[in-house]
């Protein structure tokens, strides 16, 4: 067991408005992207508040060598921005969720005439209302991984605060919004906020005829009841409908809020082989605890840590697979995890699995704490440009906080 390290911020900036969301840019690696979210109240003539939601998407720089920030683009958005990802292939291309019920899709462009002085900027390629409500908000997004849809194809999962959640996807290219086309929508039975829905394809067992492993698709979402819902998808029947482009629903099931106490915020599908058929999860909670979760029909938690404020967000820094004894098999796992905990800052996670007898042994331990943030950390992420500038121990984080509308530059070693 190491001792936590608590590091302190080598630089901090204030921004003009809340930050709800952030994301590095893949192919601009020393930028990031900050979502905002600007709730204001006016007092009408007849003394009641009418309240507004409103945004912005910031480009931020990050200079690894001085630790230093600087903004190098603002676009104002007339609604609050709740969530950005990056496309997992089309790595200048990204999808916000926003508070009136709609997506919309920007690009970062870089410099292609050589002159590495140039900055990228961000231009905004379409906005679709994926919620015929504009009063419903957006909550997450999820892009579909490769392979995820039975035919070639490209889109994204959203959830929504009235309890549904929809897939949008297009056969052809996701730069053109009239091409996607909503292809399935899930509602839960009780009116309630999902705050998470994550799309992935596990390792099942080797195809009879190819021998090579099949990817099955899943989808999973947690609610603020605690619930988490695990959707499995058969991707081995033929679709007969040529308007079908999910494949049939395998089985279905809801663990009923049997291990978590309070919302599930956060769902982090791990890259292992499914246990007894069933894969493995990383969950976050508005409880305060990180679970390894096992997405069996009743669910079954692995591993838990508590992490002194709700888990709001987990980003995959690293997969380590930890060879056998003869090279050719795994013998465990280890994952780097940062962790966004809302009011107790952010925090750096290593999570384990060692086969021991047959069996998998979980366990789950705290690296770093870094606890500046005033108030709700909602959003953070870790510089990957590389090992040019920085000690290969070095891991460079830009974390956030909410109503002190706080970015903070801070580093660990590990």
């Amino acid at each position: 067991m190491t001792s936590i390290q608590h590091p302190q911020s080598v630089n901090t900036v204030f921004l003009d408005q809340p930050p709800s969301c952030l994301e590095f840019c893949p192919e601009a690696p020393d930028h990031f992207i900050v979502g905002t979210y600007l709730l204001s109240e006016n007092k009408t003539e007849d003394g009641e508040v009418e309240q507004s939601k409103t945004g912005s998407l910031q480009l931020w720089k990050l200079d690894p060598v001085s630790k230093t920030l600087s903004q190098i683009q603002r676009i104002t958005v007339p609604y609050a921005v709740f969530d950005l990802h990056f496309h997992p292939r089309h790595k200048n291309l990204f999808a916000i969720a926003s508070s009136v019920g709609s997506v919309a899709l920007f690009q970062v462009s870089t410099n292609s005439t050589g002159d590495t002085s140039a900055s990228p900027n961000i231009t905004q390629l379409w906005t679709k209302q994926v919620h015929e409500d504009p009063s419903i908000p957006a909550l997450f997004l999820a892009w579909a991984p490769q392979n995820w849809f039975p035919k070639p194809a490209d889109g994204f999962a959203v959830t929504f605060s009235d309890s549904r959640t929809a897939v949008f996807g297009t056969e052809g290219d996701i730069r053109q919004e009239e091409s996607i086309a909503e292809w399935g929508t899930y509602e839960a039975k009780q009116m309630i906020e999902v705050w998470f829905v994550a799309l992935s394809t596990s390792t099942g067992n080797p195809d009879p005829e190819t021998q090579n492993p099949s990817a099955i698709p899943f989808m999973f979402t947690g609610n603020d009841f605690g619930s988490l819902h695990t959707r499995r998808f058969d991707k081995t029947t033929e679709l007969d409908d040529p308007d079908e482009h999910i494949s049939p629903m395998l089985l279905e099931h809801d663990d009923r809020a049997r291990h978590h106490t309070a919302g599930v915020t956060a769902i982090l599908p791990l890259d292992v082989p499914l246990v007894d058929d069933a894969p493995v999860l990383l969950t976050g909670c508005y409880d305060e605890s990180l679970r390894v979760y096992h997405a069996t029909r009743r669910g079954e938690v692995l591993a838990e840590q508590g992490l002194d404020g709700g888990v709001w967000r987990l980003q995959l820094l690293n997969t380590t697979r930890i060879p056998g004894s003869d090279d050719s098999n795994v013998s465990g796992y280890r994952f780097l995890v940062l962790a966004s905990c809302m009011h107790a800052g952010t925090r750096l996670v290593r999570v384990t699995c060692k086969h021991e007898d047959g069996a998998p042994n979980w366990g789950i331990e705290v690296l770093a704490k870094f606890t500046e943030h005033e108030s709700m950390n909602y959003a953070s992420g870790v510089w990957e440009g590389g090992q040019e500038t920085t000690r290969s121990s070095e891991v460079l984080c830009v974390s956030s906080s909410f109503y002190d509308r706080r970015l903070c530059v801070w580093t660990v070693d590990l």
